[in-house]
């Protein structure tokens, strides 16, 4: 946060996580790249919320890339996947890949279970452009977006201007807003490798220069998927006694894979039995993959 002026930022590199995120799927190069890219604007996003529950970004077009979803809580535990048609291997942009579309963020808060969500086109050069075109439509917050990943890091820097506070005046307001254009204008200046490799400090003298800042504490993130036996329980329930019963017939037992960490959930005649049998707890399943 500049000491002296109402802009704030967020850096942030994913290595780990990340890396343990992707092991689960194998993408294309540049399906792989623009899925870091989500997943690290997740985390920006989610950062910038005072909020418990689950932000999700999804990228839905008529591109290469036909669906994208990436997730993160309140406590920066991430997942991610994404859908890919075949010839993504020869993508070359980021309009190749997601098409005309939209992108949607949604906000599921836990207190209240509440939801919040905002939907923009997938318009500009890239994820970035579109996340500056949601804040400008959405929060009204100018706001200023780089990000870059490969296979084995992602790193991202958001940059925001805050209102400015009435008791400022018009004077130091002048004075703000040329520091937030001076320093907005070093955000496409800044390269990849410094994104990926550089350190918070490193990132923060590229960008802001003379002015002083406070560097709070960093917070870790983590791949951390959701599913669970009870959620993929109440799935099967939703879809009702005959129709499960119609696949035990064709298939003898109904498996479900979840989608973002690959792992299956088996349910044979007897556990679908129970999912409808009254009083029954749908909570661990008598037999699991």
């Amino acid at each position: 946060m500049l000491e002296r002026h109402p802009v704030r930022g967020f850096w942030i590199r994913l290595d780990g996580a990340w890396r343990s995120l992707r092991s689960f799927h194998r993408y294309e190069p540049a399906v792989e790249a623009l899925l870091g890219e989500a997943v690290t604007a997740s985390v920006l996003l989610a950062a910038t919320l005072k909020f418990e529950g689950t932000l999700s970004l999804q990228l839905a077009g008529d591109g290469l890339v036909k669906l994208l979803v990436a997730q993160c809580t309140h406590r920066f535990e991430i997942r991610a996947v994404a859908r890919a048609a075949e010839g993504a291997a020869g993508a070359a942009s980021f309009r190749e890949l997601v098409g005309d579309g939209r992108l949607t963020v949604a906000i599921e808060a836990e207190e209240r279970a509440a939801r919040y969500q905002g939907v923009v086109g997938l318009e500009g050069a890239g994820l970035a452009a579109c996340l500056e075109a949601y804040f400008a439509a959405s929060e009204q917050l100018p706001t200023r977006i780089a990000l870059t990943a490969d296979g084995a890091r992602t790193g991202g820097v958001l940059l925001q201007k805050l209102p400015s506070s009435p008791a400022q005046g018009e004077a130091l307001a002048a004075v703000s807003q040329d520091v937030w254009e001076s320093l907005q204008s070093q955000m496409p200046l800044l390269a990849a490798p410094l994104l990926r490799l550089g350190t918070a400090e490193e990132v923060l003298q590229r960008v802001c220069g003379e002015h002083d800042c406070r560097l709070f504490a960093r917070a870790p993130v983590r791949f951390a998927c959701r599913c669970s036996q009870a959620r993929v329980a109440d799935l099967l329930r939703s879809l009702g006694a005959e129709e499960m019963r119609a696949i035990l017939a064709e298939q003898g037992s109904a498996t479900v894979t979840c989608e973002f960490c690959g792992r299956p959930y088996r349910f044979d005649a007897i556990d679908i039995e129970r999912l409808f049998t009254e009083g029954a707890s749908p909570d661990t399943p008598r037999s699991l993959n």
